[in-house]
């Protein structure tokens, strides 16, 4: 009798890992053989693979997928889950966290989901959670850490050194961060009233994505953006077949925030890749390094690395007086993205339409387009600029000379928010309903409403407690009005009328759009002709 196959449990990382082997050409068999499974089982992992991998995408941390067996949910799942997103909502604004305080905090949100009465929170199940979640540590302080400029001085000194120590350029220094975006967030006073939270039909929480933002200290590599929303194929990209099309590089997750799966992600295949090919391109060494703030949703420093591509972690209280990105870079990106909202808004007004109908026909493509060229209107003088707080004055001021000089040839110069941008902001708001007498302070609210916005125990209740498989039919995905061909065609014909006139206008855009206006005329014309046959054969 042959002897019995002893049985081995396999992780989900591992899964995932002998899926990719098989797409490379590996054979089953040799898999299979290497972790003690049988074949059978490995091919099985290829017929589940979507099963898997979406599975995989709904972990909070690379923890979870590297210590997890099965794809089984446990009762306790929301809870663990709920207790994260507050976990890192706290960490984000500073608060002290510790064992105690978590414990207390799951046994409510159990208590609040009507769970299993009998549920603890014991110092076992703690373990397991931190680590699932990928929780390095507990922060156990009396108060909450507040910024030291002292402690920038210290990291300012350590950073030069190390610098130095390991030739890093300019062009080789790299800082990350990211921001949420309402991106269809108004001034309160437009849709409702002082009585009303919000107006009827408008789910600000709702409309929201994340943002992350990556460049080197001279601008000459700026990464693109990584978008996170909630739906992992929003309607507006069906013509999209490869996501590497899109202007960004763009990720779901169920609440539209970063988790650390997401960002080790991002971390080797997007950047690690982009330096290794901008150094080659520019014959520098193959090394660089990301300054990262301690976000929870950022693995450890040993898990960000390749090679000498490495991370390093700017101290708690520091960061929110230098990080680069901080310093007005991600201030403007957006403020450029709410300027072009409300120019798309104000023409709808133009063309007889409100404000609420103009913002539900702006779906995700709308918006990583408009945040995409928001980032490519981010100069490498504006970017340069932003590291003074960090870098030594003498590398600072020689890099900055450099860039400064390139920008000058070109014209350019440093974009940061000013008196005559907000200025601009208000008179584009005085366009729009309820917002004619907008002062700089209810301006600025707006503005900085990313920062400010709260998001509430029953918030995350609600996000983790909802069918992720239903689609929100208010969600930011919703298809905008199809256009008959016949209002297509009419509509294209203005639009050639009105290209042929402007200056701008090259020989390619008018080709283009006849192309479209021949299109739609051929297809008025067999929707014309399938009409009428199908009218004669319902005659009598």
């Amino acid at each position: 009798m042959a002897e019995k196959r002893k049985k081995t449990v396999v992780t989900m990382e591992e899964k995932l890992r002998a899926i990719k082997r098989l797409d490379m050409g590996e054979s089953a068999k040799k898999i299979a053989a290497e972790m003690g499974v049988g074949t059978s089982t490995v091919s099985d992992w290829k017929k589940s693979r979507k099963a898997i991998e979406n599975w995989c995408l709904t972990q909070p941390s690379s923890s979870g997928i590297t210590s997890s067996k099965m794809m089984k949910k446990g009762t306790l799942d929301k809870v663990n889950e709920a207790l994260y997103l507050w976990f890192t909502k706290c960490r984000a604004k500073g608060v002290p966290m510790s064992g105690p305080i978590l414990q207390e905090k799951a046994i409510q949100f159990n208590k609040e989901m009507d769970n299993d009465s009998e549920f603890k929170a014991s110092e076992g199940w703690l373990e397991k959670w931190k680590k699932r979640y990928g929780v390095r540590k507990l922060e156990i302080t009396g108060e909450k850490l507040s910024a030291n400029p002292e402690d920038v001085k210290k990291f300012k000194s350590f950073l030069h050194e190390l610098l130095e120590k390991k030739q890093i350029t300019g062009d080789q220094l790299f800082n990350c961060d990211e921001s949420g975006l309402n991106f269809k967030m108004l001034p309160s006073s437009t849709l409702a009233s002082k009585h009303e939270d919000s107006a009827p039909g408008y789910k600000k929480k709702k409309e929201r994505v994340t943002i992350l933002a990556c460049s080197n200290v001279t601008g000459t590599l700026k990464l693109p953006l990584c978008v996170i929303g909630k739906s992992q194929k929003p309607r507006a990209f069906k013509n999209f077949k490869d996501a590497s099309s899109l202007p960004v590089w763009y990720r779901a997750q169920r609440s539209a925030w970063m988790n650390s799966l997401i960002f080790k992600e991002w971390f080797f295949k997007q950047f690690v890749p982009a330096v290794e090919k901008f150094c080659h391109a520019n014959k520098l060494p193959r090394k660089a390094i990301l300054l990262l703030d301690n976000a929870p949703t950022h693995p450890s420093a040993d898990e960000l690395k390749s090679d000498e591509i490495k991370c390093v972690f700017l101290p708690p209280n520091v960061t929110s007086l230098c990080q680069p990105m901080d310093q007005g870079v991600l201030e403007s990106l957006k403020r450029t993205y709410r300027r072009k909202l409300l120019t798309v808004l104000i023409a709808g007004i133009d063309a007889g339409k409100d404000v609420k109908e103009s913002l539900k026909n702006i779906n995700m493509l709308d918006v990583v387009i408009w945040v995409a060229k928001a980032w490519e209107e981010i100069k490498p003088l504006t970017l340069v600029r932003s590291w003074r707080k960090l870098l030594d004055h003498k590398a600072s001021d020689k890099w900055e000379c450099e860039v400064a000089e390139d920008a000058e040839d070109k014209g350019e110069s440093a974009l940061l928010p000013n008196d005559a941008d907000n200025m601009e902001f208000i008179h584009l708001l005085e366009n729009i309903p309820g917002c004619e007498k907008m002062n700089n302070d209810e301006l600025n609210n707006w503005l900085q409403g990313d920062e400010v916005e709260e998001i509430t125990d029953s918030d995350i209740i609600e996000m983790v407690t909802s069918d992720p498989t239903v689609p929100d039919t208010n969600s930011d995905d919703e298809s905008k009005g199809i256009l008959s061909h016949g209002e297509a065609f009419n509509a294209i014909e203005q639009l050639i009328d009105y290209v042929e006139h402007q200056e701008e206008a090259t020989a390619a855009d008018v080709m283009l759009f006849r192309k479209w206006r021949d299109i739609t005329s051929k297809k008025r014309v067999q929707r014309a002709k399938q009409s009428t046959i199908t009218s004669f054969f319902k005659k009598d």
